[in-house]
């Protein structure tokens, strides 16, 4: 459609300049002197064109702008005058304007686009401010009672355990108490012994019944360690000797020094205390055996006993009791909390965000309709901007050309003819290109 349009104008446009042709040839040959061409300059030729008489043409159903002036009587835009080229400026400037306006409303929706989201972000960043804090104060007091409870609960227990190890300490001295006086008197048997043979309490010890009156594994363990430690002990005198008389002699006779004494202490024990008092020596090994089989006794009884689940003879009630209330305040602030918590969610939550959000609704809301009506604004403007341009295309395009429709060409052509150098838009046209053209 728009090709048979374009080729149709172009068909009218040669007709019309064949016309002017005619009419220019017929004007010549009429007028005198002051319009004859100077003797010295070639003879214009004017083209002549068989054409016929121009008709306007017709669409069907056609747009005409509200702006649009009214249509030229004659339809030849190039026999028209100045008036016609003020119309079409007009006309050619409120295209310009209102595609200054349209990208200024564009900028405008882009700029409040950018608010819009700031003043969003600024309202949701305050909203979860506000709850984050709203509910961290919620739970803040409900944790600080929770925490004191929590601390009385563990003090009560601290006073309980220590109450409840003082007395299972007296029933463990208490079911003990036969064997603890049997062993006590064993003891003083043991001393008896000592006292009666004039030996040393210094071999009054289990080391030196290990070591010269050995009966078990364990004994012969500690001997061993007992070698073991002998022998590296002159190496560690030898380690702290100057380095003067650090010799391999010397660390042989240290050796040599260390057993040599080590055998005479023995030695020497052997046959003065283990030998000279055997018979005593045995009797106490025996009463310190008996003493040793009692002790064991008396840590699996304790042992026992501190295993014991039953604290009922223990008189825990006014703990246990005091505990009881101070576990069940608990659960009732944990559960308060829970329930505190859960109408914040439900309903202050709610409430909150509400309320920010109001206070923020009336200039959103501004922003927003300030944006739909730039984006309306928009709208209509590119709408008269599509019809006013194909409007100007298909009225002044297809005569003039694209290249004379811009308001400083339509400037130069208003000046060549208010300045008398053409009487109509075609020979202003004519006159620019041959004497203006280059200059705009």
């Amino acid at each position: 459609m728009g090709d048979e349009l374009f080729d149709q104008n172009a068909a009218e446009t040669t007709e019309i300049i064949g016309e002017v042709s005619d009419a220019v040839t017929e004007v010549t040959e009429s007028v005198e002197a002051p319009f004859a061409v100077p003797e010295q300059a070639p003879a214009f030729e004017v083209p002549t064109y068989e054409a016929p008489a121009y008709e306007a043409p017709v669409y069907e159903n056609p747009v005409v702008p509200d702006f649009a002036p009214a249509p030229l009587e004659t339809g030849n835009i190039l026999n028209a005058g100045a008036e016609v080229l003020r119309e079409i400026k007009a006309r050619v400037l409120e295209l310009d304007e209102l595609k200054v306006r349209v990208s200024d409303l564009a900028e405008k929706q882009q700029t409040l686009d950018k608010e819009i989201g700031t003043k969003q972000k600024s309202m949701d960043s305050e909203i979860s401010s506000v709850l984050t804090k709203r509910r961290a104060e919620v739970e803040k007091s409900f944790d600080e009672t929770i925490e004191q409870t929590r601390g009385r609960i563990k003090n009560v227990k601290a006073k309980r355990d220590k109450f409840k190890g003082t007395k299972v300490d007296e029933r463990v001295s208490a079911e003990t108490a036969d064997l603890n006086e049997q062993i006590r008197g064993l003891k003083q048997d043991v001393r008896g012994i000592y006292s009666r043979e004039h030996i040393s309490r210094l071999f009054n010890n289990n080391y030196f019944f290990t070591m010269f009156m050995p009966d078990g594994l364990g004994d012969f363990l500690v001997i061993l360690l007992s070698v073991v430690i002998l022998l590296a002990l002159p190496f560690g005198i030898y380690t702290f000797l100057p380095e003067t008389v650090k010799k391999p002699l010397i660390l042989v006779a240290v050796y040599a020094g260390v057993i040599i004494l080590a055998l005479l202490i023995f030695t020497l024990i052997f046959k003065l205390v283990k030998e000279k008092h055997s018979e005593a020596l045995k009797q106490a090994k025996l009463l310190r055996d008996k003493i040793d089989r009692l002790k064991k006794r008396i840590r699996k009884m304790e042992k026992s006993i501190r295993k014991d689940k039953d604290e009922s003879q223990y008189g825990l009630e006014k703990y246990d009791e005091e505990l009881s209330g101070l576990e069940h305040e608990l659960d009732d602030v944990i559960e308060r909390k829970k329930q505190a918590l859960s109408e914040f969610e439900n309903t202050a939550k709610k409430d909150i965000t509400e309320e920010i959000r109001a206070r923020y609704a009336e200039e959103l809301d501004r922003m927003k309709n300030e944006n739909e009506a730039a984006y309306r604004q928009q709208a209509e403007a590119e709408t008269k901007i599509k019809s006013l341009s194909l409007d100007i295309s298909s009225k002044y395009e297809t005569y003039l050309g694209k290249e004379n429709l811009s308001v400083p060409m339509l400037d130069s052509l208003l000046d060549i003819i208010d300045k008398g150098n053409a009487k109509n838009v075609a020979e202003a046209i004519t006159y620019y290109k041959n004497n203006l053209a280059g200059t705009v």
